[in-house]
């Protein structure tokens, strides 16, 4: 999975990428963003791995796209663009810190401005994008043949419906959910298509008030597809290079929560709706993600092509009840693993085990 940190500068979105990353976030690329992989913690993979002593455990990673200022010169340049349109959510940086030693671009602190200049600059790139499309498709509509034409009159009315939404000043995340339509949209690069979490970064002043500035703000900007995390990057950033012990007690100290950067990273993942199955065994007990809905099918071919190729059928039980358990050959003998078809509409926690033939 991969996430593009965007945001004004000064924002603190490096300290962001550092605290998430627990400090490994890699130097700056040729292109001038600051890559990070972080692994999502997942105490089911864990505990499944321990069951079966796995000498590999493959939980699922967050590729994280630390980006230059996306509009100060009018668009995204072309070096962020190709990671913008690649990124699966979009994690938009705001600060809410006051530091008179880092000043706020814009002259003053104010989180809800930065956050409606950001998406207007977002709406209108996307804006352009589809008034250039219907452009091009007018002329290509009108010479045409009847079925060409036809397929290109869809196509326009599809983008005007979406160009009258971005008029509105809406999110297209919000009001394309028709899965065809957004797989005929996956090659325009519109960003306000994309999932988007709004990342408020705080200061170690606010710390007692997180959850406070969670709550609101999810209440006025958040929906299906916009989610709300707070986190203070700096002070997490600087834990993340202690050890274990002191960094308990240094947050202690702070009064900062723990798991503040799990629940961001969680918070991102659940944007893209999809869920966690896994596959388990001695040589290596694995986290996979398919879209919510998706079939066994399609979950063999997440794991490889062969596999999906080759399909016979899927034994399957639920994280939880294999735990119970204590492995496959104790479910099996009491009757818990499932055999299921192509068709199986895959479940959050499933562990399961394709059967295939190629």
């Amino acid at each position: 999975m991969d996430a593009a940190l965007v945001g004004l500068p000064f924002s603190g979105k490096t300290s962001t990428v550092q605290a998430l990353t627990a400090g490994r976030s890699s130097a700056s690329d040729s292109r001038g963003e600051n890559i990070g992989v972080v692994k999502l913690p997942d105490e089911r993979l864990v505990k499944l791995a321990a069951m079966v002593s796995a000498k590999k455990v493959t939980p699922l990673e967050f590729r994280l796209h630390d980006l230059p200022p996306l509009f100060q010169k009018g668009g995204p340049g072309a070096e962020a663009y190709e990671s913008l349109t690649r990124s699966d959510v979009l994690i938009h940086v705001i600060r809410a810190f006051e530091r008179d030693d880092f000043p706020h671009p814009k002259g003053s602190v104010d989180p809800m401005r930065d956050l409606r200049e950001f998406e207007s600059e977002l709406l209108l790139g996307d804006l352009a994008i589809i008034e250039r499309r219907l452009e091009k498709l007018d002329m290509k509509v009108r010479s045409a043949k009847p079925g060409e034409r036809e397929q290109g009159e869809r196509e326009q009315k599809l983008l005007l419906s979406l160009k009258a939404h971005l008029d509105e000043g809406r999110r297209l995340s919000d009001e394309v959910t028709d899965e065809e339509e957004q797989k005929a949209l996956a090659g325009f690069g519109l960003l306000s298509l994309k999932p988007s979490l709004i990342l408020i970064n705080i200061g170690e002043a606010q710390l007692e008030e997180a959850e406070k500035i969670e709550a609101e703000w999810t209440e006025r900007a958040g929906s299906a597809t916009t989610g709300v995390a707070v986190l203070c990057s700096k002070l997490e950033a600087e834990l993340a290079e202690l050890p274990p012990e002191e960094s308990r007690e240094f947050r202690t100290e702070m009064g900062a929560a723990e798991g503040m950067v799990v629940r961001v990273l969680e918070r991102a993942s659940d944007l893209l709706g999809q869920v966690t199955f896994f596959t388990i065994g001695e040589q290596e007990s694995r986290a996979w993600t398919v879209r919510r809905g998706a079939s066994a099918l399609q979950a063999a071919g997440r794991i490889h092509t062969d596999i999906e190729r080759g399909f016979i059928r899927a034994e399957v039980i639920g994280w939880d009840e294999l735990l119970e358990f204590g492995g496959h050959v104790e479910a099996k003998k009491k009757g818990k693993l499932r055999t299921e078809g192509k068709t199986y509409v895959v479940q959050e926690g499933d562990v399961i085990n394709v059967l295939f033939n190629v």
